[in-house]
């Protein structure tokens, strides 16, 4: 008997622009499309980080960075070059994972039809749905132009997670980086202090940065974490801009700096990656090094700027093999701060969730 014809692979190109730690929850609707779809999707986003993280996705083959997606159309070149790949894009299904109407404009000028959009502006988050579930549910709607072949339905058995995968020549360099700074053989516990508004420079006790956490508090966690895990090194990371906060915190440490390091100018995302796929442990505030360590399976705590009852409508690093321990600010104080979680109370934490001491 003759086998059947299979369909043609179709190329599925999905739209989003978010910062590392989006684009990190959004890795389990790109595996969704390559299993649903058959080939590896494109990818249209913006930040630098993007490229060297979906180069290390099987399931993105090319990702196209708009340098900016607000500035008008005729004054940014990335845009018109946008536009001119998509005019000669064979027809295929877009999945827009933005709420706004430029990506709509920028299709439309490229000339992809409506029946082959599925947007997020029709499908409006549902209570209590994280970014990465409501992505997945995107990737499970289907465009019109397919509704009527049942050769590319979705498979809501499938369930993937949002972990990269790091080449080999990824893993050599986290280990040769350990060998120079000396680091190697000893169980690495993870600080993110800092987060994009850090990165701004700045008061940095402003209303506005929400995920502040004082210096003196990081400063306590390091002594705690080295009393109670002498073998330990405990490793500031963060980005070159970074580095100041984490100055200022290793200069309140109470007790010897022995022990401690300033990674902020040397962690580009690969390495990032590869560090907490090995680490024992990351403390952090809610930033996208933490979704990184969720990802990896680096057994996590957080620090988050919301309350309790309002975190799910928001979102939290995803679920993972590794523990995850999640600290919010005190309830029992009106417009509590992250200032409301003591140093003892992360370290409890951290001594639970890891089981030390």
């Amino acid at each position: 008997m003759p086998k059947m014809a299979q369909p043609d692979p179709l190329t599925p190109l999905v739209i989003r622009f978010g910062a590392f730690g989006d684009m990190l929850l959004l890795i389990p609707m790109l595996k969704a499309l390559y299993h649903r779809y058959g080939r590896p999707g494109e990818l249209v986003s913006s930040g630098r980080w993007t490229t060297p993280l979906m180069q290390r996705l099987p399931a993105c083959s090319q990702v196209h960075l708009l340098t900016s997606r607000r500035a008008p159309y005729w004054f940014n070149r990335s845009q018109w070059q946008l536009v001119a790949w998509l005019r000669t894009r064979p027809a295929g299904p877009v999945y827009v994972f933005e709420p706004d109407e430029k990506s709509h404009w920028l299709l439309q000028r490229g000339g992809i039809k409506p029946e082959w959009i599925c947007s997020l502006r029709d499908l409006p988050r549902q209570s209590g749905e994280n970014i990465m579930h409501h992505a997945l549910r995107l990737a499970r709607e289907t465009p019109a132009a397919l509704r009527s072949s049942p050769d590319y339905a979705p498979d809501p058995a499938f369930a993937p997670d949002a972990r990269p995968v790091l080449t080999d020549s990824d893993i050599r360099d986290c280990q040769d980086w350990l060998d120079r700074q000396g680091l190697a053989g000893s169980p690495l516990v993870l600080l993110q202090p800092g987060n994009k508004k850090t990165m701004k420079g700045g008061n940095r006790q402003r209303g506005s940065n929400v995920d502040y956490w004082p210096e003196s508090s990081w400063a306590q966690v390091i002594a705690s974490v080295r009393r109670v895990l002498p073998s330990s090194r405990v490793i500031l990371c963060g980005s070159p801009a970074e580095r100041p906060l984490a100055e200022d915190i290793v200069a309140q440490i109470p007790d010897s700096h022995e022990g401690v390091s300033i990674a902020t100018d040397d962690l580009p995302i690969p390495r990032l990656l590869a560090l907490q796929a090995r680490a024992h442990s990351m403390i952090s505030v809610n930033t996208g090094p933490a979704h990184g360590a969720a990802t990896m399976g680096c057994p996590l705590v957080v620090l988050f700027s919301r309350h309790q009852h309002r975190s799910a409508d928001l979102y939290a690093p995803q679920p993972t093999t590794a523990p995850v321990k999640i600290l919010f600010p005190d309830p029992a104080i009106p417009d509590a701060t992250l200032a409301s979680i003591t140093p003892d109370t992360v370290i409890a934490a951290w001594q639970k969730m890891t089981a030390v001491g």
